[in-house]
């Protein structure tokens, strides 16, 4: 008898199962709107220019593959700091090279389970891992409200009475921008206003930054994480470089982790160190090295930055078009579309009108109806729309 014999099958990922269930249907008109990889206007997969011509230049110029130090690639370090905090690079901020956004989430959960932290709050709606990672972890995961489903807008009022019940210590999950999976976030005033709420709480905010440059830009998308920094809370950030370098296969992320002052920063640094020692050791270079290379050379970072420009574009201008066509078939209760930014739409469609749209239309989608907008091109449109007025008609 095998040792892993009472073991049961574990439920499949809800996205990662969905991409597995759209390779597998062998119907021509299907469309994939669940996982979260930009695409082209072909739907074909896009690898940036910058990109491309960073790793000619490590091609050319790159001398070793030795391990990275423990915290990782130094200019990829100096330079997604820069990227992310801006001027605020003084010596409270440690930071860490990390696999991936995940990878960041994982291990500032880890430094804060060390230090004490036991309650953490997650938005809901929120993306589907952030409560598996830190459930994993022994966190008590609760939920703070972010979305009036009625009215389909971002609730601040209730958010912000939510906090006021939060108690010293408690960790506050907040997307920077982009939400995942509403497309909705506070606005500056608003983040204002949260900021000196969960200053007097004495709550610690760890940013997930996986979006910068796919809300508004590169700048504003990061300005709630300054504004935190900047008023002297402790913060913690994880920042993806999978979706704003289509780097997803790279796993390149980092965690910045703000202190009270610099001697903290040293401890927390020490304590950081030793828990990725047991986990990984050392992160890959491949793709930090490509974000320090085009974030370095001025030629590459203004290419990269008119590529992230030209994405954040096609999203908004297929997001219009997609309203467009549901208002043109009567479908005016999806207005609320217009309000949202990012990859993502969440379009208020139910589990069972789901089901439908996968099992008569081939139309793929996760049950909470997010939909990934860069799957939506000229081509397949009109057909999306047709399903959802034919199942949203009939249910």
């Amino acid at each position: 008898m095998s040792f892993f014999e009472h073991l049961g099958m574990a439920p499949s990922d809800p996205i990662l199962g969905l991409t597995l269930a759209f390779a597998a249907d062998e119907r021509r008109d299907k469309v994939n709107l669940g996982a979260g990889v930009y695409k082209t206007a072909d739907l074909k997969p896009y690898i940036l220019t910058s990109v491309k011509e960073a790793e000619r230049v490590l091609l050319k110029e790159e001398t070793s593959k030795d391990y990275l130090p423990m915290a990782g690639d130094g200019d990829f370090i100096e330079q997604t700091k820069k990227l992310v905090l801006g001027e605020f690079t003084d010596d409270r901020i440690f930071a860490i090279q990390s696999i991936g956004g995940t990878g960041a989430l994982k291990v500032g959960g880890e430094l804060l389970l060390k230090s004490g932290c036991k309650r953490i709050f997650l938005s809901d709606p929120t993306w589907d891992n952030h409560r598996r990672i830190f459930t994993q972890m022994g966190f008590e995961v609760e939920t703070y409200p972010y979305y009036d489903w009625k009215e389909c807008r971002f609730d601040f009022e209730a958010m912000y009475h939510a906090i006021e019940k939060m108690h010293e210590g408690d960790v506050i999950i907040l997307q920077t921008c982009c939400h995942n999976p509403t497309g909705l976030n506070p606005t500056y005033e608003q983040w204002k206003e949260l900021c000196a709420l969960i200053k007097k709480r004495r709550l610690i905010p760890f940013f997930d930054n996986a979006y910068q440059g796919f809300g508004e830009s590169i700048e504003k998308d990061v300005a709630p994480i300054r504004l935190f920094v900047k008023e002297g809370l402790e913060v913690l950030i994880a920042a993806s470089y999978s979706k704003n370098f289509g780097l997803y296969a790279e796993r390149t992320g980092v965690l910045f982790t703000v202190c009270q002052d610099g001697k903290v920063a040293k401890r927390v640094g020490s304590q950081i160190k030793k828990c990725v020692r047991g986990i990984y050791s050392t992160p890959p270079c491949h793709g930090a090295r490509i974000v320090a290379t085009v974030l370095k050379d001025p030629k590459l970072r203004k290419l990269w930055e008119a590529e992230l420009a030209t994405m954040r574009c096609r999203i908004e201008e297929t997001r219009n078009a997609f309203l467009t066509a549901l208002k043109a078939k009567g479908l005016q209760k999806f207005e609320f579309l217009e309000k949202q930014r990012g990859m993502f739409s969440y379009t208020g469609l139910k589990q069972h009108e789901v089901d439908k749209l996968i099992a008569e239309y081939a139309i793929y989608m996760p049950g909470d109806g997010r939909v990934n907008v860069a799957g939506l091109n000229s081509e397949n449109l009109d057909y999306v729309v047709d399903a959802i007025y034919e199942t949203t008609k009939i249910l």
